[in-house]
């Protein structure tokens, strides 16, 4: 599979080992967009007595979402990528709107509060 919007950057994140290329799979895909489904709704139920936790759900469900439109493209974040890795690979081909511009936000207010 090739990746016109962001190659570059995809392209960058495979050589640095930050992603690796695996079988495409819905499977999986799937699986992640059921945990970050039941992620946001636990992040609904929490707001009011653990606003921090419930904010770290949202960012997992966030990630999860964003790690499987990778999975649909047959790629996946390594260890030494991780969450910087999805979070790059999925700004580089589907920002358009800002929207992962804010999920990096989240990340940050999730591990130190709202700056």
């Amino acid at each position: 599979m090739t990746w016109q919007r962001g190659r570059d950057d995809i392209d960058r994140l495979l050589a640095a080992g930050e992603l690796e290329r695996v079988t495409p799979s819905p499977d999986v895909a799937d699986r992640l967009l059921a945990d970050a489904g039941a992620h946001i709704g636990l992040a609904r139920k929490g707001t009011d007595d653990d606003p921090a936790g419930a904010l770290q759900l949202a960012y997992d469900a966030a990630r999860k979402a964003a790690a499987a439109l990778l999975a649909i493209q047959g790629l996946r974040a390594t260890t030494r990528g991780g969450h910087i890795a999805v979070l790059d690979a999925a700004r580089a081909q589907f920002n358009d709107k800002g929207g992962i511009a804010v999920f990096g936000q989240i990340n940050r207010w999730s591990e130190s509060g709202p700056q």
